[in-house]
């Protein structure tokens, strides 16, 4: 049985706005996620956040993005 992570937000202030900082906390809670065994993590995303969780690998669904684990 596989485990789904969901993952409520995640925010950055304006002043540490493209830092990279949210695509290093995205991949670190993915990274935990695959070695705690889920099969996928979801998020609901700010219009904001689709654009950097697209490019991470997340797809669209109808109320959050999604990003599937490949064993």
């Amino acid at each position: 049985m596989r485990i789904r992570e969901c993952l409520r937000g995640m925010y950055t202030l304006k002043k540490y706005r493209r830092k990279r900082i949210s695509r290093k906390l995205l991949a670190k809670v993915v990274q935990e996620a695959n070695e705690y065994g889920c099969g996928e993590v979801q998020i609901t995303a700010s219009d904001m956040g689709v654009l950097l969780y697209t490019n991470f690998g997340f797809k669209k669904n109808i109320n959050f993005m999604q990003f599937k684990m490949v064993y």
